[in-house]
Order: structure tokens, then C-alpha cells, then sequence
């Protein structure tokens, strides 16, 4: 049982056990994959020994749980789960409470469940220091591998990641007395509503900047980067962006959370084909987006979360041997760039899980 958060991840990852299955599948047997997401039926239980799949979308399945129909999900062989730094959601507590596979309580004896693993590049919840000590309990506190301070160059040295040239963009740009002064106030302790709001009218407001918005538009122009994946202030400003970048002869596109997704997808096969060469986007492409060959990410976008931050630099990550560039520019809007810099995942998880 794969579960993951939206329908592309779900794609991807029937796509992915599709490909796996054929190179490394058993001889002359079929793979079962369910696809449970959106608007599908309900699976019929697998016949005996037909190896089975089932990935759906953590909103059909929490949704469906108490059907009669679905009991033989109960008992699957392996449950991952994808992007699992939501884990501690309510609908993730009611479906692994249904499986059976919530971590069982201190001092409790050990009991039958099924093998539960989460996948994430960044295991952990931001500044919510309680938020991760509840994740990593879910997953009984262990990780793999164990070493993850060394994990990050390893990777890096075998091709399998591309290494970050991280580099900050200097725009003198501040914001309005208000916000500036709100901002200032900010102890960096808690997230909140109030918070979110804050930041989502900061990056209104250096939306509009003129001055910035050319040297963001002039960086584009210098570099010789053949995928450009921009992360915007808001959506108006990844449609003017790309609009002015196509003025500039830069083949360039705008997605966002309010583009059809057929017409996302479109502009997301011609980023991947190199015929879009600058993706200007805002929120949606941050984590389960595909496009390895990516070989500058330009974020101009004001983040507060290190999770969101880092999934944002992961995009350009996919080193030689995923199919990715040796190298990747990380160019970052100073502000972001100064909070977040250089801060590896593990600078912020690693006290949550048990070494060794």
C-alpha cells in the first residue's frame, strides 16, 4: 500500500513501479497496480499470490476506511508512505490506527504489524520542535541510515546527487513600514495563521517591486542555464514574469495552483523537453515535480519554513546518476538566503531520531 498526498505523486509513483517492475520484476508474472485516488472504485481484493500494488491518495483512503468492501487493505504486505513529513495529519492518525500501525505507546508490549516506512528529504517540521518529536514517534523514532551527517556528500560523490552552488541575490528590497516593522517583531519561535498571512503579503508586496523584478529578470537573462525553475512571490507575478521573459525571446511558462491541470501538465512536459526553458511557478512545484535536468533554481519567493525552503532547493538536486546535471546553481533572494543558507535537513531532525 503506497500512500501519497496528490494525484501527481500518485501518478508518479504507479509510473515508477511500472518501470521497476519490468527491469526487475519476477519472470512471467504480472504486476497488479491499483491506481485509488480522485474518483476511482473500490479494488477488489488480489487473487492468490498476484502480487498487488495499491497507491492512493491519503484523502480517497481516509475517506473510505471503514468500507466493507476495502477490508482486505487491512492487512497489507508493506504500507510506505511519500512525503511523510505530514504523517501526523488527523486523516494519517485514523488510517494507520486502521492498519494497525500506529507506534505503540511507551512501555507497551510489541505487537503485529505491518513493516511502515516514510519517505522524505526533510523529516522533520520546521521550528515545531513538538510537531517533530510527534513525526519521528510515528516511525519509532529511527531512520535510515543511521549516519546522516556524512549522508548528504556520499550521495553527492556517487552522482546520485548534483552538488548546490548556492549563491545569494543582493536586491536592497524591504517592504512596506508595516510589514517591515511586523516582521521585526517576529521572535522566529512560533508559526501560526497570523504568520502565514504576514509572509503571504510580504511576497505581495515584493511582487510589485519594479527594481526588483528587472534584476530578477536580468539574472535570467545572464545565465546560461538551459532549465530554469523560478519560484515567484504569487501567482500574478509568475504570469508577469514569464510573460516578460517570453518579450525577452527566453521561452517561458506560468503554473500555479489555479492552472487547469491538463495545461499544467502540458507546460510541464515541454519544461522537461527543454522547449520551456524558464518555469516561473508558485507553490505547486515544490515537491513531487519531476525535472532533473533543472540546472538553476531562482528563488525569489519569502519563505519562513526550512522544509519549504530546502524542498524548494531539492528540485535541482537530481545528480548524473538520477538522470540530473553534476551541478546545480541555488541562487536565493538574499533575505531567504541569509535565514536558511547552507542548513542541511539533519541540522534540524537529527536530535528527534536514535543513533545506531
Amino acid at each position: 500500500l503506497w500512500i501519497a498526498q496528490t494525484d501527481e505523486l500518485c501518478e508518479q509513483a504507479v509510473q515508477s513501479f511500472r518501470q521497476v517492475w519490468l527491469n526487475r520484476g519476477a519472470q512471467a508474472t504480472d504486476l497488479r497496480v491499483v491506481r485509488f485516488w480522485g474518483g476511482a472504485g473500490n479494488p477488489s481484493a488480489p487473487a492468490a499470490g498476484e502480487p498487488t500494488v495499491v497507491v492512493a491518495s491519503i484523502q480517497t483512503l481516509n475517506s473510505r476506511i471503514d468500507l466493507e468492501a476495502l477490508r482486505w487493505l487491512k492487512t497489507p504486505g508493506l504500507v510506505v508512505v511519500d512525503e511523510c513529513h505530514h504523517a501526523i495529519t488527523k486523516s494519517y492518525t485514523n488510517v494507520l490506527r486502521w492498519l494497525d500501525a500506529e507506534a505503540p505507546r511507551p512501555g507497551a508490549s510489541a505487537k503485529e504489524e505491518p513493516p511502515f516506512i516514510g519517505l522524505s528529504a526533510t523529516p522533520f517540521r520546521g521550528i515545531d520542535e513538538e510537531g517533530s518529536d510527534r513525526l519521528a514517534r510515528r516511525f519509532d523514532q529511527r531512520w535510515l541510515p543511521t549516519n546522516q551527517q556524512d549522508l548528504y556528500a556520499r550521495l553527492r560523490s556517487q552522482g546520485v546527487l548534483a552538488h548546490a552552488d548556492h549563491e545569494p541575490l543582493e536586491s536592497n528590497t524591504t517592504v512596506s513600514t508595516d510589514l517591515f516593522t511586523e516582521l521585526e517583531d517576529w521572535d522566529g519561535t512560533t508559526e501560526d495563521i497570523r504568520l502565514d498571512g504576514l509572509f503571504e503579503r510580504v511576497n505581495q508586496d515584493l511582487a510589485g517591486n519594479a527594481t526588483r523584478n528587472e534584476l530578477l529578470l536580468q539574472t535570467i537573462d545572464a545565465s546560461d542555464a538551459h532549465s530554469i525553475l523560478f519560484f515567484t512571490n504569487s501567482v500574478g507575478h509568475a504570469e508577469e514574469m514569464a510573460a516578460r521573459l517570453c518579450l525577452r525571446s527566453i521561452p517561458a511558462a506560468a503554473v500555479s495552483g489555479e492552472t487547469p491541470r491538463t495545461a499544467r501538465r502540458w507546460f510541464l512536459d515541454r519544461f522537461q523537453s527543454g522547449e520551456i526553458r524558464v518555469l516561473c511557478n508558485h507553490s505547486v512545484l515544490t515537491t513531487g515535480f519531476d525535472a532533473p535536468k533543472t540546472d538553476l533554481v531562482l528563488i525569489a519567493r519569502q519563505v519562513k519554513s526550512p522544509v519549504r525552503y530546502m524542498q524548494m532547493v531539492g528540485r535541482g538536486l537530481r545528480g548524473p546518476l538520477n538522470g540530473g546535471t553534476a551541478r546545480c546553481r541555488i541562487i536565493t533572494v538574499l533575505d531567504n538566503l541569509g535565514r536558511f543558507g547552507n542548513r542541511q535537513p539533519f541540522d534540524f531532525c537529527s536530535k528527534f531520531y536514535i543513533s545506531g
